[in-house]
């Protein structure tokens, strides 16, 4: 588990961004203490390391967000066959 300043430092996003992601449900920690400090697994980075890939292509964090959550897109990305996945993102959206 990493705290929300390791991965901002490893990931180069900002903590106040993280925090927001967490705000609008885009990105929740796996956990948070009881001191209130949010901590990340490996599960939570892998999330973030796909809404940074949709960011590079401009997509919106609404249409990010949209994307994350269609059922579809949960089977394509578990299945290593299936390629192609940006495009079918893009046309979800579309």
């Amino acid at each position: 588990m990493k705290t929300i300043s390791q991965v901002a430092q490893l990931t180069g996003v900002s903590v106040r961004t993280l925090q927001y992601y967490d705000e609008i449900n885009l990105l929740k920690p796996a956990a948070v203490t009881d001191a209130g400090y949010r901590m990340y697994d490996e599960a939570a980075l892998e999330r973030l390391q796909q809404i940074l890939f949709f960011r590079e292509l401009d997509f919106r964090l609404k249409e990010i967000k949209e994307i994350m959550e269609n059922p579809e897109y949960e089977t394509e990305k578990n299945d290593p066959g299936k390629e192609g996945q940006a495009d079918q993102a893009a046309e979800a959206v579309g």
